[in-house]
């Protein structure tokens, strides 16, 4: 069992290194929205357990965000992005003793026009995404010149 358990997380560990680190972020932002709409639907469902799993996920998530910003980066938009991470991570856990969903609502607006902004610049810019309605996926010319490191 325990050997399964290693290839398993090993296959897994291939399958995000394939991943292009500009659609991660994609990713990450998605992900954070979803756990967001479900520690919201805990609240309403009195569950404090699926809230508390969703609420430490989605900052879980907001802190590798945060981390994937090139520390050598003092521009404004990095330090927006610092300051609004930042100021998220904070907010998020109140809602553990609070139950107040507005908190996560708001989270979720501010992730929300973070993520269109992300596919409007980066992902554009990386061949991950079409002006046109077809689907994010990268053309050879972005898989070739994927960058090394992200940096916001």
């Amino acid at each position: 069992m325990l050997a399964r358990n290693r290839v398993n997380a090993y296959r897994q560990s291939e399958i995000s290194a394939a991943v292009h680190p500009v659609k991660l972020i994609h990713m990450m932002y998605e992900r954070v929205l979803t756990h967001l709409s479900y520690a919201e639907e805990a609240i309403v469902e009195q569950s404090p357990r699926k809230r508390g799993e969703n609420l430490s996920k989605a900052i879980a998530l907001i802190s590798e965000l945060n981390a994937a910003i090139n520390p050598k980066d003092q521009s404004e938009a990095a330090a927006f992005l610092r300051g609004l991470y930042g100021a998220i991570m904070v907010e998020l856990p109140k809602v553990a003793v609070s139950e107040d969903a507005e908190i996560l609502r708001q989270a979720a607006r501010y992730i929300s026009e973070l993520k269109k902004v992300w596919e409007e610049t980066a992902m554009r810019e990386n061949g991950l995404i079409n002006r046109g309605a077809e689907a994010m996926k990268p053309s050879q010319e972005a898989a070739k010149a994927a960058p090394v490191s992200v940096s916001i």
